[in-house]
């Protein structure tokens, strides 16, 4: 049975009593109560006001004004790509002759570069990484290159003594995962051109013959269909195998833009055998963007602005930057392809990590991106496949498309394969390669792996993601191609300066917002009461944690003021009142009638008297805000979410089990959620929804994103503290109605259930979240990201067991990254 079924238009209505009647005299002395307080409150009052940051200081506010515009500048700077250089290819291209038939370069330019970029080592390639299979291949190519124009002796003296001494170890690097691309092709190949020229080397190493046998093993599998049929992932190394390339049958699978693969090297290699106009002007395009030297892929025009977007994603920054990453992805998407992307618009060969790592980006924005293009990476068993011979490429790939399938809307079961597929991938390559990493950043791939698994994307806290995030971005990262080489647009230090500075700006904002909730708390009739859980600060944290922009200051305060309000309530009505007390407070909120507070016990007037005054503030700031009278819709949505709440107080008093559809029915409006984060959405600065708008959010009955918030936040509430509440006296929750409803059916069964009740509702949440505005209805996307970053963080908070009621978990490790703890500059 679906979700839906348990309540196709939900409707609350005063609950009726139950037959047994209990009720309890709320006078007697005797009267024991429970309490919902075993845990106490970890946040001392003091050590909250005693939190001092150094960055309120209007000098860091400056720093990150002046990043910004650098950064700005620097995204809409040159047109082409900024990529760094490849001697590898450099050299290839050096190597073209005149076309005016003197014995001259065509490229002089390149032959000047390689002169004075060589190492002081003797090697060429990238400076500030060490790689044999990158400095190997480049300083051999440099050398022959030097070779041909009869140029740079002692250059070339160098280069071949950096070979002779260092050749012996690149058995130490002899792990396909931190190889160059193609390194088995590309290198034994100038290796024997270098044979051939009388180049004196250590030719009978056994590593050298062991590479000279790979290249033959690897050759054997393919055939000559496979280079000039269809364009493959060898056309990039089309230097490598210039025995077996038919010069008139490779001009076939030449890119529009006159290239191999984006490859300067195959290119010019091609050229030299053909003599091709295009190839010649592609290597004459490139020249014009870089000037001296080439790179190892160009264009990368969609890989670069991906990445980008990414990164600035991801740092928690991009909304300094809205305009850019619209421009970006408006990019991209005019260059998506049903096929799939790679690296540049051009590229005929999809890739598999660049295409989800698109899809998940052009998802994230709203752009309308069909998963079916991932069909195209499924080989005839139907799994997944990435084309690349490196594991550490196949592993990346895996890697994004987990990450892209967890944005899946309903009904797209490609995506609901990939992460099947991809999880159980991910897992095993733990297993087999537990401790390989990516070379290059010194930065564990495996640890990558399993922070993904561990936590999905619906399940995350977006301030400490972001924290994480610059804790890991290198701001010198290397990528690996035929060469090593960077990105600068898309990891430097300013970037990485602008992400840290502005997360301490906003903790420092968040803390004095923290030091008002946390008095406001310590000052009202809370503490007063003989029962409740004190949570000031996990309050504010479920707010901040998300919706954490400067702007949204109010927001937060009263946000945090209704979340305490309603875990009071929650105890009192599953705990400390009696039955006789609870339905005359639910009659009183219902009536809204003060008067009728005056046959509660004292303590029950306190609590209404601090429910009639937060939720009064609340009504008239969001009602400033909005522009009109919203009390008819607060005072409706309060008395249902309580008179759900005495239901659940009846069926345990009565010691009553209800039905699974009945329980699910009141659950997603006991729960809270609905009353909590709409006040939140209507309390947001700036953002204005009309009624028709907010019942496009919000409406009882109907699975629109407040509905999703609540059954989502229900069921993992089940999941995770149904055993607790057990053993507190609770006795109905999703697990105990399935069980009784299913008689020998297991804990785990009835989890597994709720879990399969859970998955639909996430997709349809992240549809609600994610899908095209409607044209006829604004929504502001603020009020809806609120609602969805609100619920990632409760799950995170219920995927702790109860993060929330024992603080003492890893949610308390949440709050000081996110609150507490700066990151050192």
């Amino acid at each position: 049975m679906s979700l839906e079924e348990f309540y196709p238009m939900a409707t609350v209505s005063v609950p009726s009593t139950l037959p047994c009647a209990l009720s309890t005299s709320s006078n007697s002395s005797s009267l024991v109560r429970r309490t919902a307080n075993p845990h106490p409150n970890v946040w001392d009052y003091h050590f909250v006001q005693s939190l001092q940051s150094p960055y309120t200081d209007p000098c860091y506010g400056e720093r990150v004004e002046t990043l910004v515009a650098e950064i700005k500048a620097m995204l809409h700077g040159e047109g082409c790509s900024m990529i760094t250089p490849s001697a590898y290819d450099t050299a290839w291209v050096a190597r073209v002759p005149s076309i005016d038939g003197s014995a001259r370069p065509q490229f002089p330019q390149t032959v000047e570069w390689i002169l004075k970029n060589q190492l002081k080592d003797g090697s060429w390639g990238t400076e500030s990484h060490f790689l044999l299979s990158d400095r190997l291949p480049a300083t051999l190519s440099c050398v022959l290159a030097l070779l041909k124009w009869k140029v740079g002796d002692l250059q070339v003296l160098q280069g071949i003594e950096f070979i002779k001494s260092t050749l012996e170890a690149i058995k130490d690097e002899n792990d396909q995962d931190s190889l160059v691309t193609d390194f088995d092709i590309i290198f034994p190949s100038l290796l024997r051109e270098a044979q051939y020229l009388d180049i004196e080397l250590p030719y009978n190493l056994p590593y050298v013959s062991l590479l000279h046998t790979k290249r033959q093993e690897r050759l054997a599998n393919m055939s000559r269909e496979e280079i000039h049929g269809v364009p493959s992932p060898l056309l990039y190394s089309l230097e490598g195998i210039e025995d077996m390339v038919d010069w008139e049958r490779i001009m076939d699978v030449r890119s529009q833009d006159g290239s191999f693969l984006s490859s300067p090297a195959s290119t010019a290699c091609v050229f030299m055998h053909t003599g091709d106009i295009k190839c010649l002007e592609f290597l004459n395009n490139v020249l014009a963007n870089f000037g001296t030297f080439v790179p190892c892929l160009y264009p990368v025009d969609l890989l670069e602005r991906l990445l980008i977007v990414d990164n600035l994603v991801q740092l928690g920054i991009d909304r300094h930057f809205e305009k850019e990453i619209k421009e970006a992805l408006d990019y991209v998407h005019r260059h998506w392809n049903e096929r799939g992307i790679g690296w540049g618009r051009l590229n005929p060969i999809a890739d598999l990590e660049i295409t989800a790592l698109g899809f998940r980006l052009l998802r994230l924005h709203r752009y309308n991106v069909s998963p079916a293009v991932f069909e195209n990476f499924k080989d005839s068993n139907g799994h997944f496949v990435c084309s690349a011979a490196q594991f550490n490429k196949d592993v990346a790939s895996m890697l994004s498309l987990y990450r892209a399938s967890q944005l899946a809307f309903p009904g797209e079961n490609i995506l609901d394969e990939a992460k099947s597929f991809t999880s159980k991938y991910l897992k095993e390559a733990l297993e087999k390669r537990e401790t390989y990493s990516a070379w290059n950043n010194k930065q564990s791939l495996s640890e990558e792996i399993k922070y993904a698994l561990e936590n999905s994307w619906h399940a995350s806290v977006p301030r400490v993601e972001a924290k994480r995030y610059c804790q890991v971005y290198r701001s010198d990262y290397t990528y690996l191609a035929k060469s090593v080489y960077k990105l600068p647009k898309v990891n430097n230090e300013k970037i990485l300066e602008l992400a840290k500075l502005d997360f301490n700006i906003i903790q420092a904002i968040h803390q004095k917002e923290m030091k008002n909730v946390t008095t406001w708390f310590k000052n009202s009739e809370f503490p007063l009461l003989p029962f409740g859980r004190e949570r000031p600060v996990e309050c504010f944290f479920i707010v901040a944690a998300g919706t954490y922009e400067p702007q949204y200051a109010k927001c937060r305060f009263l946000f945090s003021k209704v979340a305490c309000l309603n875990t009071v309530l929650d105890d009192m009505y599953d705990t400390y009142g009696t039955l006789d007390e609870l339905k005359l407070f639910t009659e009183a909120v219902r009536r809204w009638d003060l008067s009728l507070t005056e046959n509660l016990p004292d303590y029950m007037k306190l609590c209404y008297k601090i429910f009639y005054d937060i939720v009064h503030e609340v009504v008239l700031e969001a009602e400033k805000e909005q522009g009109r009278e919203l009390l008819t819709f607060f005072r409706k949505g309060w008395e249902e979410y309580l008179m759900g709440y005495y239901e659940e107080a009846e069926w345990l008093a009565c010691e009553y089990m209800p039905s699974l559809e009945e329980y699910i029915r009141n659950g997603i409006i006991s729960i809270g959620q609905r009353i909590l984060v709409v006040s939140g959405v209507l309390l947001m600065e700036g953002q204005i929804l009309s009624q028709e708008a907010l019942e496009q959010l919000d409406y009882p009955g109907r699975r629109v994103l407040t509905e999703l918030n609540s059954i989502i936040t229900r069921l993992a509430d089940d999941i995770h503290t149904y055993k607790a509440e057990k053993a507190r006296g609770e006795l109905a929750s999703s697990i105990e109605c399935y069980m009784k409803e299913h008689p020998g059916s297991t804990e785990e069964v009835a989890v597994n259930y709720m879990y399969s009740l859970l998955e639909p509702a996430v997709k349809e949440l992240t549809w609600e979240f994610l899908k095209p505005e409607d044209s006829t209805v604004h929504i502001p996307f603020q009020c809806k990201k609120m609602l969805m970053e609100e619920t990632r963080v409760t799950m995170v908070i219920f995927k702790e067991g109860d993060g929330f009621g024992i603080s003492k978990t890893k949610i308390k490790d949440y709050i000081k990254d996110c609150l507490i703890e700066p990151l050192p500059l």
